[in-house]
């Protein structure tokens, strides 16, 4: 007896609510092991102080010089990444190991070798890589380029080869046919297709790296999120929010730049409203010289990059200089070979566990958040002229403001803040996470929702069906399949997330892992690495799937 799509798809949603039904057990459901009230004065006190940051003449000027370290830093590490995914997305597609046929064959080895090889910087968080860079490198600003560039350059290999696979064969098949070679024929046929999702993703990926240079504050790389730890640590709340504002600020500028290059980009110049005799789709022209965002961005950023290079100080002799190949050896003497260490590999499977509990949890909270958030935040079709309508408006730019908080706060602040009210366990770290993810889900299930083809819904609200019944019928159909995918994604982001989080106690490899460094245990970070990359094939084979069976 065969199964259809839609039975694959029944037994899976049974499989996602038995796992995160399993994931809440394992994390406690009894309130007074869960919640610490006494903490309730201290987170407060937290988000009384962002409405009063400390504006005062070196404070600003601090936060302005450290944001351009951090815009510094996530420029160069973009830039490297997009380097290291051109070219591991040409290795990671299928189509360059495949014959002129279609047959992947002896081709099979390699793809898979190249899977394996850029798998493991994938399911390592930058942060991982920045300690270890540390012990070699020391506090040079190549450790925040290489940490940032050379995980999300894995990152950007897998999308960018998902990317080209969609790509029909056509073109390149005639090209293979008429004794083109491969390389060739894929640059050719493929990638001009592909370019306007390549370069939407390049864009969505400075925004991540931006984000992740705040991160890498934990390692003392400087920027942002360097002195955002300190001033958590001396509790200064007033010093803290006005980092995390500057934050918030370049996010917001990312973020809109990134969605209006997106936009012209793949050409969207449609409209659709509703007038007084139905649904009517009217085409908008470009404005002459409409593609000068394009120019001037591509402009702008050849232009920052060797400013950011020089106001760093980077250089690269220092990856071969004496010390570093000293200091490496020495590094690769005390990880090598890993050591499980106390416990065995029964208490390193426990944590194994704990950790895709904790990644499912931050999930499931970021969607519960994200998902409706984003049909409440959607822009109107059209200008309000109703009260009621003005208010909607006001509403979802509240929202939309929320969410970009909630992704622009760094987790590691979250997880700090969380800790006031939880106590130590899976539920601090994974509220933390929903909160940060919930952010990033949001904004991209609302982008998701804003390219959906509005007309069915403006049917029905022509009929005289009110908005909430046009978008249960016509909407949540439509984009609940994408819906789910970026659920999916945005999991196995949360597998090397929740490294970030162990340094509140949250259970997992994460909080390991924070023991090991705290105590200088090489060798047994190497093995907990190993065990997170182990989770990460595990759940990228189970995310795909998944999402095999949405299509």
């Amino acid at each position: 007896m065969t199964t259809g799509p839609a039975d694959r798809r029944r037994w899976w949603l049974i499989a996602i609510v038995a796992v995160a039904a399993w994931s809440v057990g394992r994390a406690g459901i009894d309130p007074t092991e869960v919640v610490n009230e006494r903490g309730w004065g201290q987170f407060a006190k937290f988000f009384a102080a962002m409405f009063s940051p400390d504006l005062s003449a070196d404070m600003v000027g601090l936060t302005i010089r450290e944001a351009g370290v951090t815009i510094g830093y996530a420029l160069l590490g973009t830039a490297l990444a997009l380097l290291i995914g051109s070219l591991g997305g040409v290795l990671l597609t299928e189509r360059i190991w495949m014959s002129q046929h279609g047959e992947m064959g002896r081709g099979r080895l390699g793809w898979m070798t190249a899977k394996v090889v850029l798998a493991l910087p994938r399911s390592m968080h930058e942060v991982i890589f920045g300690l270890l860079l540390v012990n070699i490198l020391g506090l040079d600003p190549l450790v925040a380029v290489l940490a940032i560039g050379i995980p999300f350059g894995a990152v950007t290999s897998k999308v960018f080869a998902e990317l080209l696979d969609e790509v029909p064969r056509d073109a390149e098949r005639a090209l293979r046919a008429s004794g083109v070679g491969r390389v060739t024929a894929l640059l050719v046929g493929a990638v001009p297709f592909a370019l306007s999702d390549l370069v939407s993703y390049a864009f969505y990926r400075f925004e991540c790296s931006l984000r992740s240079a705040a991160v890498l504050g934990i390692v003392g790389a400087g920027g942002l999120g360097f002195q955002l730890s300190l001033s958590f640590q001396s509790l200064r709340y007033e010093e803290m929010w006005t980092l995390l504002w500057a934050l918030i600020l370049l996010s917001g500028i990312a973020d809109r730049w990134s969605s209006a290059v997106r936009r012209r980009r793949r050409g969207l110049a449609v409209e659709t409203r509703v007038d007084e005799v139905g649904p009517a789709e009217v085409n908008e022209p470009h404005a002459p010289g409409a593609d000068r965002l394009l120019v001037m961005s591509a402009a702008a950023i050849v232009l920052a990059l060797p400013v950011a290079w020089w106001r760093l100080g980077i250089d690269v002799s220092n990856l071969w200089s004496q010390r570093a190949r000293t200091l490496a050896r020495e590094l690769a003497a005390d990880a090598l070979p890993p050591e499980i260490g106390d416990g065995g590999v029964i208490t390193l499977l426990n944590d194994s566990i704990d950790t895709v509990a904790l990644a499912v949890l931050s999930i499931v909270i970021a969607f519960g958040i994200g998902a409706p958030v984003a049909f409440l935040a959607q822009r109107p079709s059209k200008r309000p002229e109703s009260a009621s309508g003005v208010l909607r408006h006001a509403m979802a730019l509240v929202l939309r403001f929320g969410l970009l908080i909630a992704r622009s706060v760094p987790p590691p602040v979250w997880a700090f803040v969380v800790v006031f009210v939880l106590f130590p366990g899976l539920w601090p770290g994974a509220v933390a996470l929903g909160l940060y993810n919930a952010g990033v889900l949001g904004r991209l299930q609302g982008e998701v929702l804003e390219n959906n083809d509005q007309r069915p819904a403006l049917l029905l609200r022509a009929t005289g069906a009110t908005n909430a019944a046009a978008q249960t019928v016509a909407t949540i159909p439509a984009v609940a399949p994408r819906f789910v995918a970026l659920g999916l994604y945005r999991w196995e982001v949360a597998i090397r997330e929740t490294v970030i989080v162990g340094v509140v106690g949250a259970a997992g490899l994460g909080r390991r892992f924070e023991d090991q460094t705290s105590s200088f245990d090489y060798d047994g970070i190497v093995a907990t690495i190993g065990a997170l990359f182990v989770v990460t094939i595990i759940v990228d084979f189970a995310s795909a799937a998944i999402r095999r069976s949405l299509r």
